[in-house]
């Protein structure tokens, strides 16, 4: 992972065009995007060594017992339009580190650096094929088709709320295991002594972005 988070900076001018151009963004937000996608990579290169089991000790002697962290197989990752680039990152990041392998479903409303991450990843020496896979489409259609594919063990979604809980009831039935990050703002709770301008621009500025 090391070695594709030096791939994407070595094409982060590249992407930050793509990702700009395609998704609508300032460049400086698209290039942002890039650099925190590299530092992702890079973070989760290190968390492959850190993927351990534990001895856990029991109460009688000599008995003790022994866990160990295994894959889950096969990742159903669908991602937002909002942050097209640093979402699919932020998941196959990990998914690369816990040894999965991954379908992924880009944005239809913009998929090119997601499909660009992909063919970079294609581009590292040593790796074997079907790791990474991309199936571009409608959510409908080709999301739907990741959600009730008996081989994907795992679904992460990003996007609305109503997609999350069909996806929820759609994925109950093989049981597999969700991550669903989905729509709507987080409450701001702000205290008597804060600081209400401070506040009220923090609010502004992390509710509006993108």
């Amino acid at each position: 992972m090391n070695n594709f988070a030096n791939l994407i900076e070595a094409n982060a001018k590249v992407l930050t065009l793509i990702e700009s151009t395609d998704q609508g963004k300032p460049l400086d937000k698209a290039g942002l995007d890039v650099m925190l996608s590299i530092m992702l990579f890079r973070y989760y290169a290190g968390a492959c060594e850190r993927i351990e089991g534990k001895h856990v000790p029991r109460d009688q002697e000599n008995n003790f017992v022994v866990t160990r962290m295994e894959p889950v197989g096969v990742c159903g990752l669908i991602t937002p339009w909002n942050f097209p680039l640093l979402m699919t990152s932020l998941k196959m990041a990990p998914m690369l580190a816990a040894g999965c392998t991954g379908v992924f479903k880009p944005p239809e409303l913009a998929p090119l650096s997601s499909l660009k991450l992909a063919e970079l990843w294609h581009q590292v020496k040593g790796v074997p094929p079907g790791v990474v896979n991309m199936v571009p489409g409608l959510g409908h259609e080709a999301g739907q088709a990741i959600v009730d594919h008996p081989g994907i063990a795992k679904i992460a979604f990003t996007g609305s709320t109503a997609t999350g809980k069909k996806i929820m009831r759609d994925a109950s039935v093989s049981l597999k295991r969700l991550n669903l990050e989905l729509g709507g703002k987080n409450p701001l709770i702000i205290c008597d002594d804060a600081d209400f301008d401070a506040a009220l621009e923090t609010a502004f500025r992390y509710g509006f972005t993108n």
